[in-house]
């Protein structure tokens, strides 16, 4: 079994850049004709691809740190990915400008419930500190909460995780929920994408309409300089008023 294991390690390379592109775009190709919203939701490329490769990488007993080298080039795009949202921002800036300060405030609002809600829960269940602090600033992208999760003294590898589940709830489920609550302005839509679920949402986002991508793209860049902000000055003070 361990020959095996050696004799496919070198060639990592497969399930990394050619694989992962391959798959994505064929997952893409299924989700286009999928037409039940729900359907629809369960077959998000991105949702899937993370499954199957991490799927993989576990059944075949692969090293992550050999895949994490082969696979950089897709980590470095991550950041022109998230400027090319400016796009729609710019597509959509006439209708973004009118509501800049509403959308401040609720970017603000968003983000300390979802400190004030993950803090709350962590005392509930009486998680260690460093938990509760890796936990702190997940309605963000994710170079900015390891950033504060880090200056919280929390694990950043698992606030990583965390954005990305979120991410990938919100991308499922997030409009599915909107609608449920009946919540159909496209620009209510957009910010409640942006805050709570950064990246992933907004390109859900933008896949479901031009207006909700454009003002998801606007909520998403204003909540990472503001967590980067409220959450080091918030969660001190939760800690020393709850604990």
């Amino acid at each position: 079994m361990n020959e095996q294991i050696s004799a496919i390690t070198p060639s990592l390379w497969w399930l990394t850049i050619p694989f992962i592109i391959t798959l994505f775009f064929g997952l893409k190709m299924l989700n286009v004709r999928v037409s039940h919203s729900i359907l629809k939701s369960l077959t998000n490329p991105v949702f899937l691809s993370i499954g199957i490769v991490a799927l993989l990488l576990v059944n075949l007993k692969l090293p992550y740190s050999q895949f994490a080298s082969h696979s950089r080039l897709l980590t470095w795009l991550l950041e022109p990915a998230i400027v090319a949202l400016a796009l729609p921002l710019y597509q959509q800036f006439m209708h973004i400008r009118k509501n800049f300060l509403l959308i401040l405030v609720t970017c603000s609002i968003g983000i300390i419930n979802a400190t004030l809600v993950a803090f709350v829960l962590s005392v509930l269940f009486a998680v260690p500190s460093q938990l509760s602090a890796s936990v702190a600033a997940l309605s963000v992208t994710t170079p900015i909460a390891l950033l504060v999760t880090d200056s919280l003294g929390g694990i950043s590898s698992l606030a990583a995780a965390m954005v990305i589940f979120i991410g990938l709830l919100g991308a499922l489920f997030g409009f599915l929920l909107l609608k449920l609550i009946k919540i159909f302005n496209f620009e209510a839509q957009g910010i409640a994408m942006g805050t709570a679920c950064h990246a992933i949402g907004t390109a859900a986002a933008i896949a479901e309409h031009p207006k909700i991508g454009a003002f998801s793209s606007v909520a998403m860049a204003l909540s990472a300089l503001l967590t980067a902000v409220i959450v080091p000055l918030l969660y001190p003070i939760l800690v020393s008023t709850l604990l």
